[in-house]
């Protein structure tokens, strides 16, 4: 077996299924008021949809609330037939055809088929198997998973389509506020290298050139939140084959022939085309040596920007390590920074020009653009450098998940 499938296997996504086994709130009854609602409103609906809605809205794994754009996502997400199975599948780390077979009165070989399809063509489920033993299957949450997934492979036919406007529709009900009311700091920015070259205080973790020394494995595929917008009806025109996973994450994807693999070199290249387009670079806040996923992010389009462009709320993203300065002799008030930043974070007016510090993301594209060099990006006090590992990211993010769930 490839050493990687076994990490995925054992080691990342077990232990977080043994968690959400635990969880009571998975997979209950379709009881709740909402869920009860939605019934009565949409008798053409199978019990098995609702109860994947109520999966998918559940606190625990962060999801929004039951409403007729969630519902609207999973009927098109499931067929009545897919949903009868998919309906007893646990979180991640799943379950066999042949456990779930008995459950639905049919064999096991039907059973398969139906799951395979969906992992294999849809990618809307995890499968996971050791060579001659039988694949397991598991749900994933809504963000990050199954929508990201999907959409990676980059398709683009009706389907797609309509799934990313579905999706869109879920996002736009602004559920995300009530998720992020406290920070919880899954991702950071890496800053544009060129940009702080020169200053001493930068560490390995700022440099996206560390990321590739680091690893061995890279796997490029489809920007998923530029493809759902455009299948929106918003197409802000920036590259889209921008999305990189790193080191035994990048070979999973590969052999589900989500991602290409890609050298070391093509990689930096495309990261570096990403952000000469003025794209801001975003990892999982965690030391490069972890598994990681690096995009490259638009204010408009991406769904963890959005939560500060859109929806003003702390977000999913650490404190910047660096913020730009002006220098006011230098400035000739081109314009370029408020353009080209993702964030708008810069402002400029008749009045002259204003930085929302609140909105900065420290990834340098302002001071990478702009002609006179007067901006700089400068160290911020106090700063925390990224959690070693996935387990220590776990910890930085309970107070933030603990607040949500008790709130």
């Amino acid at each position: 077996m490839p050493p990687y499938q076994k990490k995925l296997d054992r080691r990342d996504f077990l232990k977080v299924s043994l968690i959400a086994a635990s969880s009571p709130a998975l997979f209950s009854a379709c009881e709740s008021k909402e869920i009860r609602g939605l019934s009565r409103a949409n008798p053409g609906v199978t019990p098995a949809q609702l109860k994947i809605v109520e999966f998918y809205s559940q606190a625990f794994i962060l999801g929004p609330p039951p409403s007729k754009e969630l519902l609207a996502f999973v009927v098109h997400l499931y067929t009545p037939e897919e949903a009868e199975v998919v309906q007893h599948l646990p979180l991640i780390y799943g379950r066999t055809a042949r456990a779930i077979s008995p459950k639905i009165k049919r064999p096991e070989n039907e059973v398969e088929t139906i799951l395979s399809r969906i992992a294999d063509e849809k990618r809307a489920i995890l499968a996971f198997g050791e060579p001659g033993k039988p694949r397991k299957y598991g749900l994933m949450p809504l963000v990050p998973g199954t929508m990201e997934l999907v959409m990676m492979e980059g398709k683009n036919d009706d389907w797609h389509r309509r799934y990313g406007q579905l999706f869109e529709a879920v996002y736009e009900t602004g559920y995300i506020k009530d998720v992020l009311k406290k920070r919880l700091p899954a991702t950071r920015y890496i800053p544009v290298q060129e940009t702080i070259n020169a200053i001493p205080t930068a560490l390995s973790t700022d440099r996206l050139t560390q990321m590739m020394e680091e690893n061995k494995s890279f796997g490029l595929g489809t920007c998923q939140c530029r493809q759902a917008k455009a299948f929106s009806g918003h197409d802000c025109g920036l590259p889209r084959d921008t999305c990189l996973a790193t080191g035994s994450l990048a070979d999973f994807l590969i052999s589900r022939n989500i991602m290409r693999r890609v050298d070391r070199s093509e990689a930096l290249e495309s990261k570096l085309k990403a952000n000469a387009a003025g794209l801001a670079t975003m990892s999982m806040n965690v030391e490069f040596r972890e598994p990681n996923i690096s995009c490259s992010c638009c204010g408009c389009c991406c769904v963890i920007l959005r939560t500060i462009s859109q929806f003003n709320t702390p977000g999913l993203i650490a404190p910047p390590h660096f913020i730009p300065k002006r220098d006011e002799s230098k400035c000739l008030k081109c314009g370029l920074c408020q353009s080209k930043c993702p964030m708008g974070s810069h402002f400029l007016s008749e009045k002259g020009w204003a930085f929302r510090r609140e909105r900065c993301i420290g990834c340098g594209v302002c001071a990478s653009v702009c002609p006179a060099r007067a901006l700089a990006m400068e160290p911020v006090e106090h700063y925390h450098r990224p959690p070693a590992n996935y387990f220590g990211l776990g910890l930085k993010m309970t107070p933030g998940y603990l607040y949500y769930l008790l709130s």
